[in-house]
């Protein structure tokens, strides 16, 4: 691929992912958008229908005192003794409300009748409006009591009476009234005395006007935002939209409406309206009507400051594109032939050819590669004539040291062995003609330990410039150790512990045993004159079987830990330095590895079970 098109390709993508991510963005500001002003409205909604909630309260209460007035407690209790008067059987006798028929003359309330019309008067005077429709006092016989033609009505048999005689309020609902026209609320109240007995009833119409006065405050308030507040009742008829009260319509997703509080998203003349609601609750004592407040918002309303943000976002992303790709062709231009070039001049230089040379570029960032290049270009052809020069000095130094231990190991098979093997013969023949003098049998100890010793570092030379191959075959490891063991004289005062479970290897069986005797000998001679303890510990996994030698003498010198595996490398005055690296030659060979750590003194092998072919 080309760089141009990588550069198109990768901007593009860039710009893409800021679009995408942008997207992203936008959809999310706008569903927080939308919860957001849900909440808002619904918020709103509930604080309406508190406020409509304690306004019905207060109005309830505020009208609950006037049946505490002297005035009308002191007539209604001038009713009762007039009407007792005429006796019960002509009070039963008297009209409902469906017939007038005068009274006796000597029944009159005009001093009842100007109390109502002062109470009703200060109402108007204080609100600017009718606030109550209507209002009137009954005594304690359920009669209306009312001045001018001496008419009478009765109410003894209406609901909202037998509720009051019960010494409770009668809160009605709203129904429209014919002789007003105009929607109203029934409110009734019993009279009490100051005995707490029932004396009356009085009997109070709300003008919805009044009934709604501060939610009409909080509708205008809210049209400013563009929302329409909407006042329904529990079984979803509107009781007021847009200024109008009962406009005879039922809300048509009223059904949806659930639970106190929420909002619902619907589709009215291709437009998505955010419609969030609040129930009444109640208000102290007033339990609520269980109507509903309903405010609806337009989506668009709601969304508008984000349009804007989304026309920057498809519009920059489109811009970057196409400065991507004339930016990528102008870069290409002044990029893509000096790193061409460059290519070409690195095959050469791992061909080994290191006289080819960069040429300056017009960007200064270039020339910088061009000059570290070049300068390492010359470093390379240096470090390459030093490695080649230090190569060959090693590979001499090496054939040296082998040709020495070459030299080394023939002259001493070649000269101590035909000789020993005369010693060892010579002293079998004296062993088998003893004088019984004691100096002739410590002479001959000494002989043996001598040719011992001596045998000893042949069979490390031999070990180590010698290379057959394995006879591998499966034995046991501990076999192996046991057998190593009998073969050195180790002395009572060295104790030697094998720990841990046996297990199977594949090795070379001889091999393995020189292996342990040369590791065993070197914890033996490394404890010396001192009593100590030779640990030997047998572990294994799944790949390998691990061997830990551990014996309790001095450790290792430092100064030769980094060593201590090479060969004439040696601690004592009487070593090859050949013991340790004909181990370590005979565990790589079978795929292992050797370790050695101080503090305490412990050698590792780790053997896989069978060694790689």
């Amino acid at each position: 691929m080309k760089l141009v098109h990588l550069l198109i390709i990768s901007i593009s993508i860039l710009f893409l992912t800021y679009a995408l991510h942008s997207y992203l963005s936008y959809d999310f500001a706008i569903k927080e958008a939308k919860k957001s002003a849900s909440l808002r409205n619904e918020a709103q909604a509930s604080n309406i229908m508190r406020d409509l909630d304690k306004y019905i309260d207060d109005r309830i209460s505020g009208l609950e005192d006037l049946t505490k007035i002297e005035q009308i407690q002191q007539d209604v209790r001038i009713s009762n003794l007039e009407f007792s008067s005429i006796g019960q059987e002509s009070i039963d006798s008297l009209p409902h409300p469906d017939t007038k028929k005068s009274l006796p003359s000597s029944i009159t309330y005009e001093s009842m009748s100007e109390e109502l019309k002062n109470i009703v008067d200060f109402y108007k005077k204080e609100y600017d409006y009718d606030v109550i429709s209507e209002i009137f006092i009954t005594n304690q016989h359920g009669f209306h009591i009312i001045s001018g033609d001496n008419l009478e009505y009765r109410y003894d048999d209406e609901s909202w009476w037998k509720i009051t005689k019960e010494k409770k309020i009668f809160i009605g609902n709203l129904e429209y009234n014919s002789d007003y026209d105009s929607y109203a609320l029934v409110l009734a109240y019993p009279i009490l005395d100051d005995s707490n007995n029932f004396i009356g009833s009085m009997h109070v119409e709300i003008s919805i006007n009044d009934l709604l006065h501060d939610f009409l405050i909080d509708v205008d308030i809210l049209s400013e935002s563009k929302k329409n507040v909407v006042l329904i009742d529990n079984a979803g008829n509107v009781i007021y939209e847009k200024g109008v009260y009962y406009p005879e319509k039922k809300l048509a997703y009223f059904d949806q409406l659930v639970g106190e509080t929420g909002t619902i998203e619907n589709m009215d003349n291709g437009n998505v309206r955010l419609i969030s609601y609040a129930s009444s609750i109640g208000y102290k004592d007033f339990k609520g009507f269980d109507w509903k407040v309903v405010i609806k918002q337009d989506e668009s309303v709601v969304l508008s400051e984000f349009v804007d943000l989304r026309n920057t976002v498809i519009i920059s992303t489109i811009l970057g594109i196409i400065s991507a790709i004339a930016l990528s062709f102008i870069l290409s231009h002044f990029v893509t032939k000096p790193l061409g070039h460059l290519a070409k001049i690195t095959t050469k230089l791992g061909t080994g050819d290191f006289d080819a040379k960069m040429q300056q570029s017009r960007i200064s960032e270039i020339n910088s590669i061009v000059s570290s290049f070049n300068n390492m270009e010359s470093s390379l052809k240096k470090l390459f004539e030093t490695e080649k020069k230090l190569a060959e000095a090693n590979a001499r130094v090496k054939n040296e040291r082998l040709t020495a231990i070459g030299e080394l190991a023939a002259s001493m098979a070649h000269d101590m062995k035909n000789p020993l093997g005369t010693i060892r013969s010579g002293i079998d023949i004296i062993k088998r003609n003893p004088s019984g003098k004691a100096e002739l049998d410590a002479v001959m100890q000494r002989i043996d330990r001598a040719i011992s010793r001596m045998s000893h570092q042949v069979e490390d030379v031999l070990n180590y410039v010698r290379f057959t191959p394995l006879d591998i075959k499966p034995i046991s490891v501990r076999s192996i150790i046991e057998s190593a063991i009998k073969s050195i004289e180790i002395p009572n005062r060295i104790q030697v512990i094998i720990e841990g479970d046996d297990a199977e290897l594949h090795c070379d069986e001889k091999k393995m045993e020189i292996v342990f005797i040369n590791m065993i000998l070197n914890s033996v001679q490394a404890i010396g004159e001192d009593e100590g303890k030779i640990t030997i510990r047998l572990k294994k996994d799944a790949q390998h079987i691990v061997v830990e030698i551990e014996d309790t003498g001095p450790g290792i010198a430092p100064e030769v830990e980094s060593d201590i595996f090479k060969p004439l490398v040696t601690t004592k005055q009487k070593g090859t330095g050949l013991g340790l690296a004909s181990c370590r030659n005979i565990v790589e060979q079978h795929g292992g590895t050797i370790s050695f750590r101080n503090n305490p003194t412990m050698f590792t092998l780790m053997l896989p079970h069978v060694p790689p072919e």
